[in-house]
């Protein structure tokens, strides 16, 4: 947003940009939605404000609507149940990676670090409420301020949070005095505040009017609305305090179904907080009533999209024109940074108590003294979770990867039990063959590869991937191919024997060497023009899937692939009967083998790297023409030559 905002458009200023953050950062409800709907208020009123931040919910909310449907309808599928299995302990990681980070930025003061601290005990071992932790940390910061302390960084603050991708050319670019229709005045918060007010509360107080207080559409309403009014600090706090809420009083979900709805959430694109919509859906669909299942529960998801979606327009009409005023207020700015602080440890505490429900199975309870919380069996330590919860964390603190790579490994790591359950030991030899087998092969040759670590060198990332993927699957293709053309010809023989041969190896490793040698030698040296200045990352969906099916159409063509594969099958003594999880693991090695080849040589350079990929290349040539000797020796011998 700021980047294209403020960098490209020029549509606000960079102060007024970040100055606003921090307001969005501190008031209730989805940041992104407040910031929206605050520069669409401010370039058109109360229009763009309203189309702004509307479409920032909308496309989340219809996304959400149909992953919650397809987990009342599938959710309880083998296949939806090993995906959240690896999803659940990595969304945990996600949630202390932004916890810790926004404590780095926000954490600057004593008095913040000790109301985070006061927090988390507080809600950790006395069980205490969100609301008056919440509520407590703002009367705190508020006497701070009075009494001179200062719990709020200043301009340090918004510097040290997003100075890192600003840089020296984000300076002001708009200093312009704001519309008119910005400045406060007293008639028009009236009538905007009514207007929003109305359209917030008439709804929740026909529901309760109608319904009753024990109706699930009227809890709904009102458990959302005090949200709505008191989720300060971000969406991972008020999630947290949904989450144990719909588990434990009201009964509408397990705690298992509240990880998997944080799951989704974090999946979804869009604001977290639409995790509330879930919960929303999940409670009508278990307490539907005399509606059918899924219509109340398409109805609750719509309530509750629209009772967390209609605050932050009243917060931006209310608050928004005081933004500018009370930009340097001390008391605000330390009240508000009180808050923030007391949520982190609020925060904590939800991490902590779903993260031992997802590791553990057992806990046992610690109550007396006004102490109110769980610790938990070590003996029932799940060590799967535990073990994408480590890989998790480490993807994260340690090499920096993205939340979506991160989910995207957990995910795998998360149905390695399943397979092995499945699929037996034996084929999951098979399938760890299959992989030395990609590996082997995996090793680029040739114009593709040339062309990928060509366009990696120059940091376009997407595209080298679209190549690497489209190759992978080239060579799963001809792999494929040859057990389908060596079973034509093997006729009734479905376990190709002969494969396993020395009399055969010798001739087809020996023959395949050096047709390999000549090959390889002449298609890795097809240079490309060298660029010294590297490209900003430009890539399309349509040029990543051209570049993808280029690749795939370049293994699939290139006779040294098919050569190449038969010989390592042949040294492998790998069949037809193989099954498919060989060549399940056969793509696993290939791509991996591609992806951490062009990684590697990427950092050397693009010449050092593709002399160093030629010398390989045909080291490898010489070593299987060598084997190809070996197997003849061992054949004279078998007969008696």
């Amino acid at each position: 947003m700021y980047r294209i905002l403020v960098e490209e458009r020029r549509w606000i200023s960079r102060d007024r940009f970040l100055n606003a953050l921090n307001y969005c950062l501190a008031l209730p409800g989805p940041d992104a939605q407040l910031l929206a709907a605050y520069v669409g208020w401010v370039m058109h009123g109360t229009l763009g404000g309203l189309l702004a931040g509307g479409l920032v919910i909308l496309p989340p909310m219809i996304c959400m609507m149909a992953l919650s449907y397809g987990y009342v309808s599938g959710g309880d599928s083998t296949v939806g149940e090993v995906l959240l299995y690896g999803l659940k302990p990595a969304i945990l990681v996600i949630v202390l990676e932004a916890t810790i980070r926004v404590g780095r930025q926000v954490l600057r003061t004593r008095l913040m670090v000790a109301l985070a601290a006061l927090a988390f005990v507080g809600t950790f071992f006395f069980n205490l409420s969100f609301v008056p932790v919440v509520v407590g940390a703002a009367l705190i910061g508020f006497c701070a301020a009075l009494v001179g302390s200062s719990a709020h960084p200043g301009a340090a603050h918004a510097q040290g949070a997003y100075g890192a991708f600003m840089g020296p050319a984000a300076e002001d670019i708009r200093q312009d005095d704001l519309p008119d229709h910005t400045r406060p005045t007293a008639g028009r918060l009236l009538r905007v505040g009514a207007f929003w007010l109305a359209l917030w509360f008439v709804p929740v107080g026909v529901l309760v009017a109608a319904l009753g207080l024990d109706n699930v559409f009227s809890q709904i309403a009102i458990l959302f609305s005090k949200m709505a009014a008191l989720s300060l600090g971000g969406p991972y706090a008020v999630n947290s305090y949904v989450a144990l809420h719909a588990v434990e009083p009201y009964g509408w979900l397990t705690r298992e179904q509240a990880l998997d709805g944080l799951a989704l959430a974090e999946l979804a694109p869009g604001p977290v907080i639409l995790f509330q919509q879930f919960v929303g859906f999940l409670a009508a669909y278990r307490n539907h009533g005399m509606l059918p299942p899924l219509a109340a529960a398409t109805l609750a998801g719509l309530l509750s999209v629209w009772v967390i979606s209609i605050p932050p327009f009243l917060w931006i009409s209310l608050v928004g024109p005081f933004i500018e005023r009370f930009r340097n207020n001390k008391h605000i700015n330390t009240t508000l940074s009180a808050v923030t602080g007391g949520v982190l440890g609020v925060v904590l505490t939800f991490a902590i108590r779903f993260g031992t429900r997802t590791m553990f199975t057992e806990s046992v309870p610690i109550s007396g003294f006004g102490l109110d919380f769980s610790l938990p069996n070590f003996g029932s330590a799940d060590p799967w979770a535990l073990a994408i919860a480590v890989v998790a964390a480490i993807a994260m603190f340690r090499f920096g990867l993205g939340m979506v790579a991160t989910l995207a490994a957990s995910c795998a790591i998360g149905t390695i039990p399943y397979l092995i359950d499945t699929i037996g030991l034996g084929s999951l030899r098979s399938g760890l063959l299959g992989f030395v087998a990609g590996a082997a092969i995996g090793f680029p040759a040739g114009p593709v590869a040339v062309w990928c670590l060509h366009l990696r060198i120059q940091q376009r990332r997407a595209m080298a991937s679209a190549i690497i993927a489209g190759s992978a699957i080239g060579d799963l293709i001809v792999a494929s191919v040859f057990f389908v053309v060596t079973d034509l010809f093997g006729g009734a023989i479905t376990s190709l024997q002969m494969l396993k041969n020395p009399l055969f190896q010798g001739p087809v490793l020996i023959l395949g060497g050096i047709a390999l040698l000549f090959i390889v030698s002449r298609s890795v040296l097809l240079g490309l023009p060298q660029q010294e200045q590297t490209r900003d990352e430009q890539w399309t969906y349509v040029g990543a899937g051209l570049a993808a099916l280029i690749a795939l159409s370049a293994s699939v063509t290139h006779p040294e692939n098919l050569l190449a594969i038969g010989a390592v099958f042949a040294i492998l003594g790998i069949g037809s009967d193989s099954g498919i999880t060989l060549l399940a693991g056969f793509f696993i090695g290939t791509a991996v083998t591609w992806f951490s080849t062009i990684e590697l040589l990427c950092h050397l350079g693009e010449k050092q790297g593709r002399q160093i990929m030629l010398r390989v290349m045909q080291s490898l040539c010489v070593l299987c023409i060598a084997a190809g000797f070996v197997q003849l020796a061992r054949a004279a011998n078998l007969l008696g030559i």
